[in-house]
């Protein structure tokens, strides 16, 4: 019976991978090393994993150096990571257990749980196809372990697919069968099409080992259909693999050697060793099924020189089993009885370990179980001897134990008390924390409304009247005359300026390109208009598809940038800034940054809203910040959650 193979899972470092040429990634290496740079060269070093594995590497040395120069244990584990994916990829299974080991050493001082997680499934699966079943238990266990009570419902399924694989492979098909089906439902909830394939192979695989070929049959078409519409080379491997064991099972050669070519086809394509092996293994399962023996022992060496190669021994019994009776139906008795030999040597390896464990352990017990008879009878003697002094003491152990019962309850009343008190405190503090959030959030909305009834009074009524002054001064009888005069030149330019500086200020109270194109292109034109001052350059830059947000959001969101701005302006004597809005998922970050002496004059405490109330503005918005000075300038940088103020945008 052919083994379900191990199962890899790889990590995207962020939303989008960035496919760039040699100047994008001088352009990256030169920048600042921050934060943004971080995610940039982590994008940019992702994109090569799978067609320039050099190139990766040493863009991850360099994304290695960066993220420990700025104290980031989370990209320092991601990097160990995916080399642990190319590792592995690559078959080099003791170097990918090694570099995985080190991911989970960096991201267990974070609060990535899921990566830590993925990390321990992959050794596990590693493991299995090392021949290592004890390892791959200690993994999962240890992967579900740090999965219990989290969000991450698709490394939930994934855990559950990897217990599934596990018993499947012990030949416990209803356990197996049972894990999958969970696996599966988790999957479906997460939205996970991969590992939802991954769930329909291995539902495939134990109902087809039971013969109920037409239900195993259902789950490899969907499992196929699902493959084919997301279009990965890997989904597409898992998927056509089911149905190469299923047919191999349900005795059809020609579906079988069909399937089995497929997957060799997208396991080439893909450059997966291990789905080349397991291609490899089909071909020959299916020659040998149609009694092309010779062509099977053909495809049975390729795959037993690829599994010596990259030293894969789970397959190695069913490489010798199928070359011991591809030879004898050959009359090949010779070669037949020595790969029956090797089959019957790495069949049994595993077995006689666990028998040898097993009969060191039986040992132990009874020989423990021996000293404590020995013991038992001694202690019976014992306690014959002192059954008279008991009764005598029991009146005493009595009291004792009514005294300490009281004592218990008085002291469990005491604390009941004391921690009700507790609670209720503790609830009115979150009510005193709720009312001062919607307190502010309502001064924010409040003061927002009074900036556009300004705005609309200052651009409908005194703009409006003053363009009105300049039409009636310039339509009188004697304008022709007064042209000549400096003093009626000089007020209609100030009657100009006055009309601009109006327009300018209802636009800043209330920006109408924000409303009209969002927060990126408002971004975007404000700091064009800060850097027209030959003192000041800012530079602007977003990354992936910023959405459109709730009004609100957008503008609270543009004043805060609006005034840190500001303050850079005032207070920082910088010659360069730095604006960047990156989306990745439900998370919106900004960064800002200056070339300046810090704000320390006005930043804090006298420049505009202050970082008090500048803090309490963006937690009220369910936001953070980090402001950081030094002799190097200024830098903050704001996240914000925005799971739920997305909006629709009209085509």
């Amino acid at each position: 019976m052919n083994k379900i193979s191990a199962l890899l899972f790889a990590f995207f470092l962020t939303a989008h991978a960035i496919r760039a040429q040699d100047t994008e990634e001088a352009k990256i290496l030169s920048a600042k090393d921050d934060s943004a740079k971080i995610i940039r060269l982590a994008n940019y070093a992702f994109s090569f994993v799978d067609s320039d594995k050099q190139k990766a590497a040493r863009l991850y040395d360099e994304l290695m150096r960066l993220s420990k120069k700025l104290n980031y244990p989370y990209w320092s584990g991601m990097v160990w990571f995916n080399r642990g994916y190319m590792s592995a990829k690559a078959a080099n299974d003791v170097q990918a257990i090694q570099n995985f080991d080190s991911a989970i050493m960096y991201l267990s001082k974070t609060n990535r749980v899921d990566m830590e997680a993925y990390s321990h499934l992959n050794i596990g699966a590693i493991a299995e196809r090392l021949g290592k079943i004890d390892e791959k238990v200690s993994r999962i266990s240890k992967a579900i372990h740090l999965l219990q009570n989290t969000k991450y419902q698709n490394i939930l399924a994934n855990a559950y697919n990897a217990m599934g694989v596990l018993f499947f492979n012990l030949d416990e098909y209803n356990k197996g069968l049972t894990y999958f089906q969970k696996g599966a439902k988790t999957a479906v909830q997460a939205k996970d099409t991969s590992t939802l394939v991954e769930a329909l192979y291995g539902m495939t695989n134990c109902l087809s080992s039971q013969r109920k070929f037409p239900e195993a049959l259902t789950n490899a078409n969907e499992a196929v259909r699902l493959a084919t519409l997301r279009g990965s080379d890997y989904t597409l491997c898992v998927a056509h693999n089911s149905m190469a064991e299923l047919y191999r099972k349900w005795g059809k050669a020609g579906l079988c050697i069909e399937h089995a070519r497929l997957v060799l086809q997208y396991a080439t394509a893909n450059n997966d060793v291990q789905y080349q092996l397991i291609g490899t293994m089909g071909l020959a399962d299916g020659n040998r099924l149609a009694q092309n023996f010779r062509e099977s022992i053909r495809y049975y060496n390729q795959a037993l020189q690829l599994g010596k190669e990259k030293a894969v021994v789970i397959q190695l019994d069913d490489i010798y089993k199928g070359l011991s009776e591809a030879h004898e139906h050959l009359h090949d008795n010779g070669p037949a009885l020595d790969y029956y030999k090797k089959y019957i040597v790495y069949r049994d390896s595993v077995s006689n370990e666990k028998i040898r464990k097993n009969a060191a352990e039986l040992e132990v017990k009874y020989q423990t179980a021996e000293k404590e008879k020995v013991l038992s009878q001694n202690k019976l003697q014992l306690a014959q001897k002192d059954l008279q002094l008991q009764k005598s003491r029991s009146y005493i152990y009595y009291a004792l134990g009514a005294f300490v019962l009281v004592s218990l309850v008085a002291i469990l009343l005491y604390l009941q008390s004391r921690y009700k008190k507790q609670s209720h405190a503790r609830e009115l503090q979150s009510i005193q924390q709720q009312k001062e959030l919607q307190l502010l959030q309502a001064l924010m909305q409040g003061e927002e409304k009074e900036r556009s009834r300004i705005a609309k009074d200052l651009h409908d009524g005194v703009a409006g009247m003053l363009a009105a002054v300049k039409m009636h001064l310039s339509s009188t009888g004697s304008a022709d005359g007064l042209l000549k005069e400096d003093g009626y030149r000089q007020g209609m330019n100030l009657l100009d300026e006055a009309t601009d500086e109006i327009r300018k200020t209802s636009h800043n109270l209330m920006p109408e390109v924000l409303l009209r194109h969002g927060l990126d292109v408002a971004l975007s034109r404000y700091c064009e208009r800060v850097s027209s001052n030959k003192a000041l350059k800012i530079q602007y830059d977003s990354w992936g598809e910023i959405d459109r947000f709730a009004d609100s959001f957008e503008l609270s969101v543009y004043r805060i940038v609006q005034e840190l701005l500001n303050n850079i302006i005032k207070h920082s004597k910088a010659s360069h800034g730095m604006v960047q809005l990156t989306q990745q998922d439900d998370l919106l970050s900004i960064s800002i940054e200056d070339n300046g002496v810090g704000l320390a004059t006005g930043g804090n405490d006298q420049g505009g809203m202050g970082l008090h109330s500048l803090q309490s503005r963006i937690k009220a918005m369910n936001g953070k910040i980090d402001i950081k000075e030094s002799e190097d300038g200024f830098a903050a940088y704001l996240e914000f959650e925005i799971l739920n103020i997305k909006r629709e945008v009209a085509v």
